[in-house]
This record gives structure tokens, C-alpha cells and sequence, in this order.
């Protein structure tokens, strides 16, 4: 089984050669794809030194925190940034300044709910560690504007060479930090704070990266009415994914304990981990890929094609490598008290193998403006996933685990195809979204936008 993977990884990596030197989404998609491995070294540093010193308990004290801030926090994640990416360049000037001034106005309120959300909450779970440690994550709230709109700027110009180091260092001395406060004995703050201590690095180096300053009078938001009804449909898509991603995690903690939520949490860490951040530096490299021709519908379908194609030659090889893999590493690596985590780790790094073909058929909904189609999608697989899993989660975690890889399996290569029928079925179909787009938002010449920032 191993030699057959091996092979199966060398030929695609061999068929990856074999493309263009200049093909601007494999060249971008290496820089992410190097600043992910070094990401993934350090974490695995990180995560054997965790699993060592840090029991289940501790681990599930930590996974709560981080979820309940993820849950906060996607509200940031609310289109202004994706738009700043698709404007066209005579309406850039207008859309980043109010997206300036936007950004401080959410970040400014994420960081009075979380601190106020900190009590009700620990109240709720009778764990009142948890109110220091969510107020001290609040405090990235406060840094974040100042990083956001040249972060966004960067990938627009697809200079994600530069987004990959500043990403991927910022990450990296994230997980280093983390190792040292755990050998030292800090506990779940070991996983906590070097969140808050490294997202000065996020901010400062996108500010050197991209030298643009807001300008106008301060409190000028034109064009917000335009931003704010393209973000009202992709933060809505954000909040299903966000709660996709975590709710999970909150389910098996009140339902099961917070030992049985360490152990999903080192299992998902531990396994899916690679996976989903193989999967968001793909998306990173495919959403400006496919902007920069979306208004050529035979360009659009003839990059997307080739791209998807792409995609299947790194995914599929290194995600069954590791499936593969994990009943032999993990107690090596980890530990023997980690091994019963195995099943529950494969089912889920098997999971992410469909992952890739709904998330670059949301890119290409949002590239051809049909983000409603993707709207409605993750609607009701949000809906499916909360259910299945709820149901899931009173059997054992195994369950859990073997209901998600049933979900995504069936629904995401059924999305893909209906993404495709949607966007290709005829010749002028991106021609005539863009119309109908146009028509229901009533922009007039000097209006378009887009966001993306996250610490």
C-alpha cells in the first residue's frame, strides 16, 4: 500500500513538471505550497511536544477557546477584502478607502463582543479559564485594520509570493512560541497566547509589503452601500463555513467532555490539519487566478479545467499519503497514548479529499459573480452537516468521523457538477451574470469591490 502511494505521488509530481514555468497558478501556488511546508514542520514540532507534555483535558480547554474565537472572528472575514480584489483599477481608490474605515468600525465591535461573550459563555461550559484567555485573542481585533486592505491589495496584483512569507512566517514563529510556553509548563495558554503575541508580524509585514494610505476626509464611506451588499452574501458564506469547521467541536464538548473534545481536536489537528491548509493555499492561488479572465467565459472554463486538474495531482496523492500513513506515525510520533485517535484521524484526513472540488466551485461561482448559487449551497450543506453530526456525536467520535466523510464524499463532487452546468452550460453564460448582476445591484459606472484579512 505505501510503495503504491509513493508511486502514485512521484507520477503526479512528474506530470506537475511537465507544465509551464509560467503558468502564473502553479507558480503562485508553489510559494504557498513551500510556505505551507514550512508551516507544517514547525507544527509538527509543536504538535509532538504538545501531545507529550498536555493531556486531553488541557487539549480540549484549548480547542474551545480557539473555536469560539474562530466563530467570532469570521465576521471579519465579510467580503469587503474579496472585493478589493475584483474592482476594476478606476474604482480601486474609492472601494479600498471605505473598505479602510469599514474594517475599523467591525473590528472595533468584534472586540466588544468577545470580551462580553467571554462570561455567558464560561458560565455555560463551567470553565471559567476561559474568560482570561478569549479577552487576551480580543485583542488582535485591534491590530487588524491597520494590515487589511494591503493584504488585500497583494493578492489582487497575485503576489502571493509575498502573501506565503508573510503568512507562513507569521505561522511558523506561531507554532515555535507555542512549543517554548508548553515545554515551559504553561498549559492550554501555551496554544492560546502566541496567537495575540505574533499578529504584529501579519500586520507590519503586509504594511512594508504594500504602501498604500487612506485618503479623504475620515469619515467618508462612499461606494459602502456596493460593498456592503456584495460582502452581505459572502460573510453569510463565511458564518456557514466557520460553522462547519467548529460547531463540531462545540457539539462533542457538551455532549461528550472535554477529554473526548481533546482527543477529536489532536485527531483533527494531527490529520486534517495538512489538509485544510493545503486546501485554503489552493484557493488562495485559484480565486485572483480565475478574476483576472472571468469576463472571457472560453479563458475562464479553459484556466478553471486546466487548474482543477492541477489541484487533483497535488491533492490526491499527499492526502491518501498521509491517510495512508497515520496508524504508523502517529504513536511513533505522538505517542502510544494517542494511537486510539487513529481511526477517527484517517476518517478525517480521507474526508478532505472531496474538499477541494466544492471550494473551487465556490471560487469559480464567486469569480463569475454567482455567489448566490454558492449562498444557497452552503446553506443547505450546513444544514446536513449540523444534523448528521448532532445525530452522530450521541453514538461515539468514530461515528462523527465516519458521518463526515459520508457527507462530503456524496455532496461536493455533486456540487462541482452543478457549479459547472451552471457556469458553462451555455457560451454567454458569465457574460449574462455579469449583466444580471449589474441590473439587481444597480451599480453605475464608477461602482465595484472586494475583501480578505485574518490574523
Amino acid at each position: 500500500m505505501i510503495t503504491r502511494l509513493k508511486t502514485q505521488l512521484k507520477n503526479s509530481l512528474n506530470a506537475l513538471r511537465s507544465e509551464s514555468v509560467e503558468n502564473p497558478f502553479l507558480k503562485n501556488l508553489g510559494w504557498l505550497g513551500a510556505s505551507e511546508i514550512f508551516v507544517r514542520i514547525t507544527r509538527l514540532v509543536t504538535a509532538v511536544v504538545l501531545a507529550r507534555v498536555m493531556d486531553p483535558l488541557l487539549f480540549g480547554l484549548a480547542a474551545l477557546v480557539l473555536t469560539v474565537n474562530e466563530l467570532i472572528r469570521v465576521f471579519n472575514r465579510n467580503g469587503i477584502g474579496a472585493k478589493i480584489i475584483q474592482c476594476s483599477n478606476h474604482e480601486l481608490s474609492a472601494i479600498t478607502n471605505t473598505a479602510y474605515r469599514l474594517n475599523f468600525i467591525f473590528c472595533i465591535s468584534l472586540f466588544i463582543l468577545q470580551c462580553a461573550a467571554a462570561y455567558p459563555l464560561a458560565k455555560f461550559y463551567s470553565t471559567p479559564e476561559l474568560v482570561p484567555m478569549l479577552q487576551v485573542l480580543s485583542l488582535t481585533y485591534l491590530l487588524m485594520p491597520f494590515g487589511m486592505v494591503q493584504a488585500s491589495l497583494v493578492q489582487r496584483e497575485q503576489r502571493l509570493k509575498t502573501a506565503a512569507l508573510i503568512d507562513g512566517g507569521q505561522v511558523g514563529i506561531d507554532n515555535l512560541i507555542t512549543t517554548l510556553l508548553a515545554l515551559c509548563g504553561l498549559g492550554a495558554w501555551a496554544i492560546v497566547l502566541p496567537k495575540f503575541l505574533t499578529s504584529p508580524i501579519w500586520v507590519f509585514g503586509y504594511r512594508r509589503a504594500y504602501h498604500w494610505k487612506p485618503s479623504g476626509p475620515f469619515l467618508s464611506f462612499q461606494l459602502w452601500r456596493d460593498v456592503l451588499q456584495f460582502g452581505r452574501y459572502y460573510l453569510s458564506i463565511e458564518l456557514l463555513k466557520t460553522a462547519r469547521l467548529n460547531l463540531d467541536n462545540m457539539i462533542i464538548g457538551r455532549v461528550l467532555g472535554m477529554e473526548a473534545l481533546g482527543l477529536y481536536y489532536f485527531a483533527r489537528n494531527a490529520g486534517l490539519g495538512f489538509s485544510l491548509t493545503l486546501i485554503n493555499a489552493i484557493n488562495s492561488a485559484l480565486y485572483p487566478n480565475l478574476c483576472a479572465v472571468k469576463d472571457n467565459a472560453r479563458e475562464l472554463k479553459a484556466r478553471f479545467t486546466r487548474n482543477l486538474r492541477q489541484i487533483a495531482l497535488i491533492a490526491v496523492p499527499l492526502i491518501s499519503l498521509q491517510a495512508g500513513l497515520a496508524f504508523i506515525y502517529v504513536p511513533i510520533v505522538f505517542g502510544e497514548q494517542w494511537t486510539s485517535a487513529v481511526p477517527v484521524l484517517t476518517l478525517l484526513c480521507l474526508s478532505a479529499l472531496p474538499r477541494p472540488l466544492a471550494e473551487s466551485a465556490s471560487a469559480l461561482t464567486l469569480a463569475t459573480n454567482r455567489i448566490d448559487l454558492d449562498f444557497k449551497w452552503n446553506i443547505i450543506f450546513t444544514v446536513i452537516f449540523i444534523v448528521s453530526v448532532s445525530v452522530a456525536v450521541t453514538i461515539s467520535l468514530t461515528a462523527v468521523a465516519v458521518t463526515i466523510l459520508a457527507i462530503y464524499a456524496m455532496s461536493h463532487p455533486l456540487y462541482l457538477a452543478y457549479v459547472w452546468r451552471q457556469v458553462f452550460g451555455n457560451s454567454t453564460s458569465v457574460q449574462q451574470a455579469k449583466a444580471a448582476e449589474t441590473k439587481t445591484t444597480k451599480i453605475d459606472s464608477t461602482e465595484i469591490n472586494l475583501n480578505r484579512g485574518s490574523i
